[in-house]
């Protein structure tokens, strides 16, 4: 019966400030064993052997654990708490210790809550993460910002823990936090163009990791820089101790410019609320897939090879969109075979692997074991990505539309938008001040490397219309490209359910559906989502009728994929239009004559 350590013995009297007892250590290492998963015990790396041999020992001849007197006894749901609870805090420690100066009040105390809520289980209870993806012009901001609203991030953060093993409403007060994935969005200086939240939304819902990059920066602020700053911003707004941090020592100014910007939000963000929803968005690919698979193979390139890759890309695009990319790969597969099969596997013209095979490719053409490593390069394998988290429940959405005409369209209209709104302007003046430097990632996204590229224009001359319209197919034409390769992208994930947008619906109401949709989604038990995910058979995508399966037979995620891509076969037959800056429109004359002004401006 002494098996299992009353929670007493191992805590000391929380109330008394009494030290733990030390009779009992070897018996709670038992418990801690026997009832942690797989991921904590390998953790648990800095026991002595002579502590294991007693562990083993001692299992050898347990008979069972007592755990019919819960309010007595520690469980095995609270074993595993206690256990991931020791990983952090005896981290970098030679040996484990109960002593009261590792196990400080403030912990004991929240180690103690999750206990009296969470003795009901076998498995420990995980908080919730949302991420969602999706389309440029789908909507994801406003549907991040619905479900980040009290009334919703309360209803769902309970439901979520009641079906999910724990019978028990922590908070009435629960509050919605986005983290931004987007790579424009974190410069400072850009707002048109990145299509940033206005200051009325950042006060009605906080945002983190937007504008914590200075505007005159030629630093590429990276996938695995933003992927080390968006779990910082997690583990800090969901109270979970971790190992992301960093010894500000060692860190460039940049970094600590950044991570300064960072904490400073975090600690202005602190509401009244209980508990924190995080809802991860945006439509960087490269930054999403990091956070959920963790970080790939691919070796850090040097500084020398970055600039080497940057000015080769300029140099093939300047050739032409097809001529250049045909270019591009020819010269990429003439560095090795690995380079060569990695590029001829691109999805479309995909710029931005290209430059980063050239990265890593230049990076080795100097170094002696250059045959050696590039056989270890891209194998495939990846690490430290929430999707295997052991800390969180994560539910990945990606807002598919459900009509891919209408949403080109849309895409259209919003470009216009952009520029009615005063996005030649904008360029302009971050141009003239500095603040959007042509080695920076920010002049690259698309609307800004359009306007800069027709602003800088040779030959210029007043009124020129044909420019004008050229420009303005351009920036058209770049958009729905990405939007695409968005959609292409995230049909080959599995860990993301698409959820339709009703695009036919009015905003209010089309915002309200999809919040619901995901509402659901994060509402029912881990099991149940689960089975969402579950691909459709390979080689098996043929409907009913032509020796198939049926669409009835799907999940509404395979469903909505398998729509989305046949719709795809019909997008060559889109004619694109004018939908407000169409020649004659009060609103042509307006702009033309602002790229006239910013023309001369940039001159």
């Amino acid at each position: 019966p002494h098996y299992c350590t009353p929670i007493n013995s191992v805590l000391g009297d929380t109330d008394n400030n009494t030290a733990p007892s030390q009779g009992h250590k070897h018996y709670m290492y038992v418990v801690v064993f026997m009832s942690c998963p797989l991921s904590t015990l390998r953790s648990l790396k800095h026991l002595h052997w002579l502590i294991i041999y007693e562990l083993l020992f001692l299992v050898l001849f347990c008979e069972s654990f007592p755990t019919s007197s819960p309010e007595k006894y520690m469980s095995l749901r609270g074993a595993s708490y206690f256990a991931r609870y020791l990983t952090f805090a005896n981290k970098r420690r030679p040996a484990m210790s109960f002593s009261s100066s590792v196990i400080d009040e403030q912990k004991k105390r929240k180690f103690v809550l999750n206990m009296s809520t969470s003795c009901d289980s076998s498995t420990p209870f995980k908080p919730l993460v949302i991420i969602i993806g999706g389309p440029t012009g789908v909507g994801k901001s406003s549907v991040s910002a619905r479900l980040c609203s009290i009334e919703l991030a309360t209803e769902i953060v309970n439901k979520h823990r009641k079906n999910n093993g724990v019978d028990t409403n922590i908070s009435n007060n629960v509050r919605g936090h986005i983290i931004s994935a987007d790579s424009v969005q974190a410069y400072q200086g850009v707002q048109i163009g990145a299509n940033k939240p206005t200051s009325k939304e950042r006060e009605e819902t906080p945002h983190h990791l937007i504008d914590i990059v200075d505007s005159d920066s030629v630093c590429q602020y990276n996938a695995a820089e933003w992927m080390h700053d968006a779990m910082y911003v997690l583990y800090n707004l969901t109270n979970i101790d971790n190992d992301v941090s960093d010894d500000d020592e060692l860190l460039d100014h940049e970094s600590k410019v950044r991570k300064s910007r960072i904490d400073s939000f975090l600690l202005q963000s602190k509401g009244d609320n209980d508990q924190v929803l995080p809802v991860v968005v945006g439509g960087t690919m490269m930054y999403l897939q990091w956070l959920v698979h963790g970080k790939p193979d691919a070796m850090k390139p040097s500084q020398e090879a970055i600039e080497k890759a940057e000015n080769t890309v300029r140099k093939f695009q300047n050739q032409g969109d097809e001529c250049g990319w045909d270019a591009a790969v020819q010269h990429v597969s003439s560095l090795g075979t690995i380079f060569s099969d990695r590029i001829l596997k691109l999805p479309g013209r995909d710029w931005y692997r290209l430059r980063r095979t050239l990265e890593v490719a230049y990076t080795l053409s100097n170094d002696s074991e250059k045959e050696k490593k590039s056989k270890e390069l891209f194998n495939g394998q990846r690490e430290g990505g929430l999707h295997e988290s052991s800390t969180y429940d994560v539910r990945c959405f990606f807002l598919c539309p459900d009509d891919r005409m209408a949403h080109t369209e849309i895409v259209d209209s919003r470009c216009e938008d952009m520029l009615s709104a005063g996005l030649l302007k904008e360029t302009a003046e971050l141009y003239v001040s500095g603040q959007l430097p042509d080695q920076g990632q920010q002049a690259r996204a698309i609307g800004y490397r359009q306007t800069l590229a027709y602003l800088k224009r040779k030959n210029f001359s007043p009124r020129d219309n044909v420019e004008f319209e050229a420009y303005l197919d351009e920036f058209k034409t770049a958009t729905r490209r990405y939007a695409k390769k968005q959609m292409q992208w995230f049909r080959k994930d599995d860990t993301f359910v698409f959820i339709p947008v009703p695009l036919t619906e009015p905003s209010e109401s089309r915002v309200d559906t999809v919040a619901n949709y995901i509402k659901h989604y994060c509402t029912m038990s881990r099991t149940d989502f689960e089975q969402e995910l579950i691909p459709m058979p390979k080689g098996n995508k043929k409907i009913k009728g032509e020796s198939g399966i049926s669409l009835d037979d799907m999940s509404l995620s395979i469903r909505i994929k398998y729509v989305n891509e046949q719709q795809g076969k019909n997008m060559k037959f889109y004619q694109g239009k004018r939908h407000k800056l169409f020649q004659g429109s009060h609103e042509y004359e307006e702009v033309l004559k602002e790229a006239d002004a910013c023309t001369v401006k940039i001159h």
